[in-house]
């Protein structure tokens, strides 16, 4: 039943999504790594000095390579600051990190070219850095970036946010 005289019913078309590029190539094996590369110097560079001039450096190493739990959701809640920081402005407008950017590669969806920020951000990058924090799921982590060696080129992450990296130098 409805009645197309009421102002407050919901649309009765679907919205269009952007279709993804189905032309576009995947970006080599070796241009993600390269990237991962880039993005990790990126994060160290910043998160490093904090880490080292507020002497946690120093104390983790004196106590053998430990930080309590209110250390370590600390240093937690910086890096994913931090992160947000160096990557988030590109990550959010142009689906894209540092590394990324560098080497002409853009995070895409596989139905839709855009990516949702919350499996961008979510799903991609701030699941698996909780997940790494977590005794044995850090360890199943492992197995995320060796899956880029299936024929699709796709990591945990990009299976599980539905996402793929293209290079745009082929696109």
């Amino acid at each position: 039943m409805q009645d197309n005289n009421n102002p407050y019913q919901t649309p009765s078309s679907e919205p269009t999504a952007e279709p993804n590029d189905s032309n576009a190539t995947l970006a080599s094996r070796w241009k993600r790594l390269f990237g991962a590369l880039i993005d990790t110097l990126v994060q160290v560079a910043i998160v490093g000095p904090f880490l080292y001039f507020s002497g946690a450096w120093n104390e983790m190493i004196q106590q053998g390579g430990t930080l309590s739990l209110e250390e370590t959701l600390t240093w937690f809640i910086v890096g994913e600051v931090a992160f947000l920081a160096a990557q988030g402005y590109l990550l959010f407008n142009r689906q894209q990190t540092v590394g990324k950017w560098l080497l002409n590669m853009k995070i895409t969806g596989m139905v839709d070219s855009k990516v949702p920020a919350g499996k961008l951000f979510g799903i991609r990058y701030f699941l698996m850095h909780v997940l790494a924090q977590i005794p044995g799921a850090n360890l199943l982590l492992m197995a995320d970036p060796l899956l880029i060696f299936r024929k699709d080129k796709r990591c945990l992450h990009d299976l599980l946010a539905g996402t793929q990296v293209v290079d745009l130098k082929t696109a």
